[in-house]
């Protein structure tokens, strides 16, 4: 049994020291990696402009033989107003604040009736021209996204949806040898 007992004692210190002669896999200079953050951030989607009145449509004919400047005093008739649609949170001063930090679109909040607006038009000799206040408005989408351990990104969801004013007023004219409808 004593042989037995050595054979083994020699079999691990064997072991022992060849695990001793083994190259080290890692040196004291080089760092495993770090990982990413996971930082929270938001990207806004745009969607192309639309036009809705707010205000009745205002022409005359220039009767001279020369161009000339027409200008138009109207009052809105409809108030309008930016809105929210909440899904994962957030308001509507929060998605203003992402859209307008993030796209070259300032936003109008609210407009209100009875304000008179001006619109200047030049129009040629003997012809009519006409002129509609509007507000153009755009859709945006702010998503909300994080960053990953391995650096990439993945989306959490929207936001929501802010179908904001982002011109007021917006006059839509036209030009014609007779009576016409402004576009857009």
């Amino acid at each position: 049994m004593r042989s037995f007992l050595r054979g083994g004692a020699f079999a691990g210190s064997l072991t022992l020291g060849a695990g001793l002669l083994l190259a080290p896999t890692a040196s004291a200079g080089v760092q495993a990696p770090e990982a990413c953050p996971p930082d929270v951030w938001y990207k806004v989607v745009a969607y192309p402009a639309t036009h809705e009145g707010i205000g009745s449509t205002a022409g005359k004919r220039n009767a001279g033989s020369a161009s000339a400047i027409l200008r138009y005093d109207m009052s809105t008739t409809t108030a309008k107003q930016s809105t929210w649609t909440d899904e994962l949170g957030g308001s509507i001063n929060f998605a203003i604040a992402e859209v307008t930090a993030k796209t070259s679109h300032e936003i109008t909040k609210s407009t209100t009736k009875g304000v008179t607006v001006s619109n200047t038009m030049n129009v040629p000799g003997r012809q009519y021209g006409y002129t509609t206040p509007k507000i153009e408005r755009r859709t945006f989408i702010v998503e909300k996204w994080q960053d990953t351990s391995t650096c990439g990104a993945r989306k959490l969801g929207n936001m929501g949806k802010l179908w904001a004013i982002t011109a007021y007023p917006f006059f839509s004219e036209c030009v014609a040898t007779g009576p016409c409808t402004p576009k857009p």
